[in-house]
């Protein structure tokens, strides 16, 4: 890992540790609070951007450095800074507000680590920092709930971990190693009883992958958990950790478990068809926004597979990699723009939406351009990425995967449609303009996420050149 990169993820693990008590000491203002996180989200952007060129690697056999990481490292905080920013304005109430904060910051911090990790251990360490202090953001506001979401993700967390430390003990009991390079190489001098005794293994990492990514058929907990956490929280949970995994998944399997590489890609294609077509309709059947989105987060995790699916197309990298930045972009950016709906409008179903674009145009504005993105309409990265996911399947001889794809990218349009029709052709029911203004700073950030899925829909070279620099990394 890049020194520079490993500062920034330490000033945030230690900001969210630190600010939270000065915060208490002095006795210091909400406004004040926000300042010294904005503070330290500053300083560690300028250290993550800066670590682009400058720094030399640290801790090589438990991190690595390339451009895909980088890049997502970058989106990543940007996107971190702009949920800071909501979860501030809509739990500003909530007494524990600086703690909150400060356990937020702390898991961010994981979710970066996780982006570099390229050694078992170093994956389920950083996995862990970014996970178990969701645990008690999701109990960010006291209620049956939260309650029943924290103790479904903390029982899921715990059985993801579980899986994983199991398929961790099979792979080290045959290989002897954990880094993911080297693993490959022992594992084409395996025995054929080590490879009956791997398959065990090979399926604990990917059930414990599922639970983390909420791959069908281990979602059920997903939709319930994005629902009863304040929606501020889901849109990190679902638009940021999923993608952060998203990228050493990639090491993993492009790389220690490539020799597999034709046996997996099969039952990757059997499991993005289960994903995408679940997720995609359960969404139809919802009538709570928030539950629609945590459906198609379901949904969007199937689209990733089946770039996992083509494996043997050298598109396929790009495709996972572009969807893992389109995915950060709009999809915590639409549970943003729910968060700030719920909070300021009290609006929860579709029906309340009606005539919303009349009541706050900028704002239905900001949340038609996510919904199109997540619906693959160009010209925004939502449909970039399922341009190269689709075309990598494609020539990976699946276009089957690629039909289905495209027929379930039909379906989500559909209910994408939906909400923006009920925000754009109907008159408002009882909606008003609340008097408090706080929603135009979080509003406008959350803008910057729906312009930036449209920046990279139109510009791809960043996004293209990086995850080509990480495809060459690995053994294709």
């Amino acid at each position: 890992m890049n020194c520079m990169v490993f500062s920034g993820i330490l000033t945030l693990a230690f900001g969210g540790l630190l600010v939270p008590i000065i915060a208490n000491l002095f006795r210091l203002s909400r406004e004040w609070l926000l300042n010294l996180f904005m503070v330290v989200f500053l300083i560690a952007g300028v250290l993550f951007i800066y670590g682009f060129t400058h720094g030399h690697p640290l801790y090589p056999n438990l991190f690595t450095t390339d451009a895909a990481s980088l890049l997502l490292t970058v989106f990543v905080w940007f996107t971190g800074a702009v949920v800071l920013v909501t979860i501030y304005n809509t739990l500003k109430e909530v007494e524990n507000l600086p703690e909150i904060l400060g356990v937020y910051a702390i898991s961010l911090a994981g979710a970066i680590m996780t982006l570099y990790a390229n050694n078992f251990v170093s994956l389920l360490v950083a996995m862990e920092l970014m996970t178990i202090p969701s645990y008690y953001l999701i109990m960010a506001k006291l209620n049956a709930i939260t309650v029943e979401a924290a103790t479904k993700y903390f029982f899921n967390g715990a059985l993801a971990t579980g899986f994983f430390l199991f398929g961790i003990l099979v792979v080290y009991a045959i290989t002897g190693d954990l880094q993911f390079a080297a693993i490959n190489k022992i594992f084409h001098a395996t025995d054929t009883f080590g490879m009956l005794f791997f398959a065990f293994g090979f399926i604990a990492i990917l059930s414990a992958i599922g639970f983390k990514m909420s791959f069908a058929p281990y979602h059920f907990y997903a939709p319930d958990v994005y629902t009863g956490a304040p929606a501020s929280v889901a849109a990190y949970l679902a638009g940021i950790t999923k993608s952060a995994v998203a990228i050493p998944v990639i090491r993993l399997f492009f790389e220690a478990l490539s020799f597999q590489k034709e046996d997996w890609a099969i039952l990757f294609a059997i499991l993005a068809v289960l994903t995408m077509t679940i997720g995609n309709l359960l969404a139809l059947a919802q009538q709570s926004v928030a539950r629609i989105l945590a459906y198609s987060s379901i949904a969007h995790a199937g689209y990733i597979l089946v770039g996992f699916a083509a494996a043997a197309s050298g598109l396929a990298v790009t495709g996972i990699v572009y969807q893992a930045v389109a995915y950060i972009l709009m999809k915590a950016g639409a549970f943003l723009i729910v968060t700030l709906l719920i909070y300021y409008y009290g609006i929860k179903t579709r029906e309340e939406l009606r005539g919303f674009g009349k009541v706050n145009p900028f704002m239905a504005f900001v949340f038609t351009v996510l919904l199109l993105s997540l619906a693959g309409v160009p010209p925004t990265a939502g449909f970039i990425a399922k341009v190269y996911l689709f075309q990598a399947a494609v020539d990976a001889n699946m276009a089957w995967l690629a039909f289905i794809g495209l027929l379930n990218s039909a379906f989500a349009v559909a209910y994408y449609l939906w909400i923006i029709k009920e925000m754009y052709l109907e008159e408002p029911k009882g909606v008003e303009r609340p008097k408090d203004t706080s929603f135009l700073i979080p509003t406008v950030a959350i803008g910057l996420l729906a312009l930036l899925s449209v920046v990279f829909g139109i510009w791809v070279t960043p996004i293209v050149n990086a995850s080509l620099a990480f495809t060459q990394l690995l053994p294709f």
